[in-house]
């Protein structure tokens, strides 16, 4: 997937999130929309910033992905599970997220400078912390028996968690060894960056759609 693709599938769907406010029927006014709505306007920001200053500046941009791809974005994330979870969960997501906070403190006080290297420890942990709510998620469909009653494909956090589930798996094994990436052949590098930039696009693709999940597949 080309970089101009990317960006008009992350506006597709902050276009049609932001469409739901025209359908009475959805009635989004939770929280845990607001939150994906403008996680998607500002994911939309930075990776236009961060492509406007390598193409027309040939600048680094290093620090908008550090700050708010590894950091903002996950802040988001888990902030949106955190309005899913049980109170154990809520403790646990709080615990999570203060950890994640401390050791990206000092990574980037002590081992990967936040303006020099893409800060892959911390991408690291950030990726466990949201696989963990991912997965906690689903146990709980299981485990409290959670939307017993309707067809899960109706439901919009299903949809979403699969997404971010599926991105973050492959983000994973994407960008951890970027260390590495000077090593590679130029035609890997840009075989694995399409698939990356494609799973991003189709997931923020699904962050608008999923809310139109009700409308799509009726309730049993």
């Amino acid at each position: 997937m080309g970089f101009s693709v990317y960006l008009i599938s992350i506006l597709l769907g902050l276009i049609t999130c932001a469409g739901v406010f025209f359908f009475r029927d959805l009635q989004v006014k939770s929280t845990s929309y607001k939150l994906l709505f403008v996680l998607l306007l500002t994911v939309l920001v930075f990776e236009y910033v961060a492509n406007y200053l390598v193409e027309s500046h040939h600048l680094t941009n290093l620090v908008v992905y550090n700050v708010f791809f590894v950091y903002v974005e996950t802040i988001f994330i888990v902030l949106y599970f955190y309005r899913l979870m049980t109170q154990k969960g809520k403790r646990l997501i709080k615990i999570g997220l203060i950890g994640f906070l401390v050791i990206g403190g000092v990574n980037s006080l002590y081992f990967q400078s936040i303006t020099e290297k893409f800060q892959n420890i911390s991408f690291g942990v950030a990726v466990l912390l949201i696989l963990s709510c991912c997965i906690w998620f689903f146990f709980d469909i299981f485990r409290l028996k959670r939307y017993q009653d309707i067809n899960i494909l109706s439901v919009p956090e299903f949809w979403i968690t699969t997404s971010i589930l599926f991105f973050y798996s492959s983000g994973f094994v994407y960008f951890m060894p970027i260390r590495y990436f000077d090593t590679m052949e130029m035609q890997l590098l840009e075989l694995l960056g399409n698939i990356n930039r494609f799973l991003a696009g189709l997931m923020y693709l699904i962050f608008g759609f999923a809310f139109y999940a009700p409308l799509i597949f009726k309730n049993e």
